[in-house]
């Protein structure tokens, strides 16, 4: 059965950037077919904050003077405000609610993280920001947001109609919730659904044995990740491939032309979240598709 609830709110963090615009249009995109509110976010960062970033990147060994940094807080502030009104028209424009914040903050991401807990469902943000060049790679801050969250998280690479989803099954608990939410969204957008499962290279070519004996076990995983959720019927593509987990998945994504790339990420302490070299830290920086990021629950 259709969950008409299961997504009501938004969040769109936004510095106003081509990346931030191109959440916005996605952002757009899902709350026309959900009938989810949206609430877009801008952080400007506190005056304590303004005076260490310009001793720290002006090498400025003497007071500022409070009237330079009064007038950058104040273009500041005039920027915000415009970044903040374009968007909401832009919403406007479509037909959607839309609430708009501007908070102030040292860090925007743990602002944008402190926030998000206001019973949001889901998360869209661009993948970069104002200062960084390249067009897939994460920005920090949209990184650091993925790292942490608790809420899904679709950062967007290319605007993204979710016409055709790739949905990545390892088994694990949390990539069959990621399936659930992707299966909720395609039902919004009378979406292609293809759901992969990656085998180790290795056994595919130790023996026809080993590869049969793989093969098997990828598709019994995506048969039971969809019993799970109830959904043994659905017609969905089913693939098992063979290869570094990761560099599938993108690949897979490339070659069928799959505008949305979703998956659960693991569960981090407050120590390992710092580290590197997840399935969806690498799927995450390398991908040149949309991801949802369906997080794991972590204190």
């Amino acid at each position: 059965m259709e969950d008409k609830e299961f997504l009501k709110k938004v969040l769109v963090p936004t510095d106003g950037s081509d990346s931030g615009l191109l959440a916005e249009e996605t952002a757009a995109i899902v709350a026309k077919k959900t009938g989810a509110t949206v609430t877009v976010l801008h952080v400007i960062r506190e005056v304590e904050e303004y005076y260490r970033l310009l001793y720290a990147t002006q090498g400025l060994e003497h007071n500022i003077p409070h009237s330079i940094v009064k007038e950058i807080l104040d273009l500041t502030e005039q920027e915000a405000n415009k970044i903040i009104n374009d968007a909401r028209a832009l919403f406007n424009e479509r037909g959607i609610t839309v609430d708009t914040k501007i908070l102030k903050g040292i860090d925007p991401a743990d602002s944008i993280l402190e926030f998000s807990k206001k019973d949001y469902d889901l998360i869209v943000m661009g993948a970069r920001g104002k200062n960084e060049k390249d067009p897939y790679a994460l920005g920090s801050v949209t990184k650091k947001v993925i790292r942490h969250t608790t809420c899904p998280t679709l950062f967007v690479k290319k605007v993204c109609s979710l016409s055709n989803l790739l949905v990545c099954i390892d088994g694990s608990e949390n990539s069959i919730k990621a399936l659930n939410y992707a299966i909720k969204l395609a039902e919004k957008f009378s979406s292609k659904i293809t759901l992969l499962n990656v085998q180790e290279r290795r056994f595919r070519d130790l023996s026809p044995y080993a590869r049969a004996v793989s093969e098997k076990l990828g598709e019994r995983i995506l048969s039971r990740a969809l019993s799970a959720i109830g959904r043994d019927e659905l017609k969905v593509d089913k693939r098992v491939e063979f290869g570094v987990v990761s560099d599938t998945i993108i690949d897979v994504a490339e070659r069928r032309d799959h505008d949305l790339i979703a998956l659960g990420s693991r569960g981090l302490g407050t120590v390992k979240r710092f580290l590197l070299g997840s399935i969806s830290d690498d799927v995450s920086h390398k991908a040149k598709r949309s991801v949802l990021m369906f997080p794991a629950k972590h204190e």
